[in-house]
């Protein structure tokens, strides 16, 4: 076995691999070479591959490069790049929340210097297409993310662009069917008045298509959202505070603006696709729609949960309090509001949530690349010092933001019982955000298929109990429904994370890295 074609093979391997962990990688290596048993027995002697690669395995020691090769740690990060990191994944999440804290500013903005042009009714019915629109379109905002970004990766902007307008086309020809059904569902119930429902209707069709778009413009042009929602902001203002426009005016205003603008973006990425030469000379036919739908149905219905498990209890107060939908336009404020102000909370600590999330991920598989088989059961211990670190920070921050929040409600003097509320919701909300932490920790597993069962059986919890708490006790104990399948959603999520540490090795091959 010591024959000149075996020599080469030991300094092929140990030169191209000199941190093999055991005799089977070694084995596995010999194998992707095109060896087989018969070859090994035949040029070397051997009688498989298993006793050849404890052979080449026990001559690592007589190898002094294999000693200079050994792994050497990427050396840390500096304070910029970390923070650099810190900003990327925080504002993912962060610039989508500053539309929601503008419609939460509204009702306390103290500017009303003139009668308003519309009436202040259409603000609270604006408020729930809104929260609709967020729910109904979310499906499809993940949809185009996913896909798309699955073709940016492959650097192949054309495919990504095509597929993103397809189901562009999906989600505008499904708003076009709610709003349609919302409206004669409106004018049978008589929510409000005919033409307040229209306009209302044509509201959620305009914000509806204007996330989707924010999701396409985004995987184009990685500053334009945050550049968009900043700039509708300082418009916003403007027009309250220099122009004295109404709330409500300002509002519908920015709206216009954000729309009009993010369809100028999305028309230079169809005028930039369309000068690209395809890839491979030819335009790649896309994917038929049923298998599209098949592989993206769950990430709809993760979106779709994801807004449905946030707003439940809003639907829930308003149909326990009226036993009917007219509530939506405009009585129970001080509920809404109360709620408005705990929502605010988790939509500050969520882009922390995915930084933190994010972070743990790649500190496993940073681990995982560079790990022996002796070290492997260390790997779940290091884990779970990182995933509880995490989880305390991520109380300590939202300790930090519930303070703000207790001396906001001070200065607002609101009635006891609202603020009781706001801090029931808040923690409510906590629970919701550890959750959303494994959330993002198992998705990136690839199971997202755990996530959505968990996800889904908590927002029935939600409602079903919120609505049976509200009806028998009264309104304000319907957010009971919020803490229960949140605290169902944070254990059975944290469960399943916890798990999937137990078994790290197992769960990074799993999830294909």
């Amino acid at each position: 076995m010591t024959t000149h074609s075996l020599q080469n093979l030991i300094d092929s391997i140990y030169i191209n691999y000199p941190n093999v962990c055991d005799p089977w990688e070694i084995v596995a290596i010999v194998e992707a070479l095109g060896y087989t048993d018969k070859t090994i027995a035949t040029e070397f002697g051997c009688p498989n591959a298993l006793v050849l690669g404890q052979f080449i395995y026990a001559q690592r020691e007589q190898f002094p490069y294999v000693d200079a090769a050994i792994y050497v740690p990427k050396p840390a990060l500096k304070f910029s790049e970390k923070f650099n990191i810190f900003i990327t994944q925080f504002s993912h999440s962060f610039v989508y929340t500053i539309p929601f804290i503008i419609l939460l500013v509204l009702n306390y903005w103290p500017l009303d210097k003139r009668m308003d042009f519309l009436p202040p009714a259409l603000n609270t019915l604006f408020g729930f297409v809104t929260m609709a629109s967020l729910i109904t379109s979310s499906g499809f905002v993940q949809m185009i993310t996913r896909r798309g970004l699955f073709y940016m990766g492959l650097k192949d902007p054309v495919q990504a662009n095509r597929i993103c307008n397809s189901i562009l086309s999906m989600g505008i020809f499904t708003t076009i069917l709610l709003t349609s059904i919302g409206i004669i569902f409106g004018f049978y119930q008589g929510v409000t008045t005919d033409r307040y429902i229209i306009i209302a209707g044509l509201y959620y069709i305009i914000l509806s298509t204007i996330w989707m778009l924010f999701a396409i413009v985004g995987l184009q042009y990685r500053f334009a959202a945050p550049v968009i929602l900043i700039g509708i902001t300082c418009c916003f203002f403007i027009f309250r505070v220099f122009i004295e426009l109404s709330a409500l005016e300002a509002q519908i205003s920015t709206i216009a603006i954000a729309f009009i603008s993010l369809s100028v973006l999305w028309i230079f990425t169809q005028i930039e696709a369309r000068a690209i030469k395809p890839k491979f000379g030819d335009l790649v036919r896309l994917p038929h729609l049923s298998i599209l739908i098949y592989l993206l149905i769950p990430y709809f219905c993760y979106g779709i949960t994801y807004f449905g498990f946030i707003f439940a209890d809003r639907l829930v107060a308003n149909i326990t309090t009226a036993g009917h939908f007219a509530i939506i336009s405009g009585n129970n404020l001080a509920y809404q509001n109360s709620m408005d102000l705990a929502l605010l909370n988790l939509l500050l600590i969520v882009p922390l949530v995915e930084y933190f999330s994010y972070n743990l991920i790649t500190y496993w598989y940073e681990l995982a690349k560079h790990m022996t088989l002796a070290e492997v059961d260390s790997l779940s211990w290091q884990l779970q010092k990182k995933y509880w670190s995490s989880i305390g920070r991520i109380l300590l921050y939202f300790g930090v933001l519930m303070s703000m929040t207790l001396m906001l409600l001070s200065i607002l003097h609101r009635s006891q019982n609202d603020n009781i509320l706001t801090i029931v919701a808040g923690l409510g909300y906590l629970l919701f955000a550890i959750g959303l932490f494994n959330t993002s920790i198992l998705l990136s597993l690839n199971r997202l298929r755990d996530v959505l069962g968990i996800l889904a059986t908590a927002m029935a919890i939600d409602f079903i109990s919120g609505y049976l708490l509200g009806s028998l006790f009264g309104i304000y104990l319907a957010v009971i429904g919020l803490i229960i399948g949140g605290l169902i959603f944070a254990i059975k999520s944290t469960k399943k994370t916890l798990t999937a540490i137990d078994r790290a090795e197992y769960c990074y091959f799993y999830s294909g890295y």
